[in-house]
């Protein structure tokens, strides 16, 4: 019984196809497959665009949507929309070449895909492997823009105390920008030293990095306890050395042998000292994956060095 209903099967199919084959010698259309007669029937159902359909070679010029005739047509001067999003597509792109924003950068990367999948799409006959790879590379631009814009709102929207830091730090003028200047405040923690509580002692080992933001601080001398210098508000203590340890780092990876030691005596003066404080390996990890940032610091630490100097010159010692 199966073999005879095997047999019905393969006699209709060899009759449709020498009908079909008929046909074709008379009519003018092309001989598609029962396969592709049946995805146009359900395409042509369900509404959807000529390009999404079945990709056969044949033009079909009777289901080409409204939109692809909208965006082939070619018009006087400046020819077809589909042309306009190819050479658009090649403007963006030299424009993200010369952008050093990053997020402008992004955008322009992003447009730049997305017209160049509208005029690899409305080809007569659309060239899929660029078409799928662009959408791949839209979506991940997206990510990465989405993610740019939501640090900046973060930083647009910082903490009172913080966005008082840096306008009266004078962050912005000296190198940092709201977003860099949040992630590296992030990783630090509020610290209060006591009167006369040592923060650094000359020779000892220095891993921390302080930013005064309320008090002032004392430099002495470690042989006579001579009063050196006095360190004021917004200013760091211990960069120099900060700077020194990350730049040991990207020579040696060994952290055993990645030790500062403190120059001077820093205590803290006749009130209490508020400070903020970081740690010098979680720093320099972050400072060594994030280009920006680091160089940020230097800029600032060069400003903050000299300050520290001119100031102390025209005082007679005092910072």
């Amino acid at each position: 019984m199966a073999s005879y209903l095997s047999a019905a099967r393969s006699i209709t199919w060899t009759s449709r196809c020498s009908s079909l084959r008929a046909r074709s010698s008379v009519s003018s259309l092309p001989l598609f497959s029962s396969f592709e007669r049946m995805h146009r029937f359900a395409c042509n159902r369900l509404q959807l665009p000529i390009n999404l359909r079945y990709k056969s070679t044949y033009a079909d010029a009777t289901n080409k949507s409204k939109v692809y005739t909208f965006m082939t047509k070619s018009r006087t001067g400046i020819g077809s929309f589909s042309t306009l999003c190819g050479h658009a597509a090649s403007i963006c792109t030299v424009f993200a070449y010369c952008d050093t924003d990053m997020l402008g950068l992004r955008c322009l990367a992003m447009s730049s895909g997305a017209l160049g999948i509208s005029f690899q799409y409305f080809r007569p006959q659309p060239l899929w492997i660029p078409i799928r790879w662009g959408c791949l590379l839209l979506c991940i631009n997206g990510y990465m823009v989405a993610q740019l814009l939501l640090e900046r709102h973060r930083a647009n929207r910082m903490p009172p105390e913080l966005q008082k830091i840096y306008d009266d730090g004078s962050f912005d003028e000296k190198g940092f920008s709201k977003v860099q200047f949040l992630k590296f405040f992030n990783q630090a923690r509020r610290t209060v030293f006591l009167k006369n509580e040592m923060i650094s002692q000359e020779g000892r080992k220095m891993d921390k990095l302080y930013y005064i933001i309320d008090g002032t601080a004392t430099v002495t001398c470690k042989t006579d306890g001579r009063k050196l210098a006095t360190i004021s508000q917004h200013c760091f203590i211990g960069e120099l050395s900060f700077l020194l340890y990350v730049q040991e780092r990207r020579r040696d990876s060994d952290e055993q042998k990645q030790v500062q030691k403190a120059s001077a005596n820093v205590v803290a003066d006749n009130k209490t000292l508020h400070v903020f404080e970081w740690d010098f390996d979680r720093l320099s990890k972050m400072m060594v994956d994030d280009r920006d940032l680091w160089n940020a610091f230097a800029v600032y630490s060069s400003h903050d060095m000299r300050k520290k100097l001119l100031t102390a010159n025209a005082a007679g010692g005092r910072i």
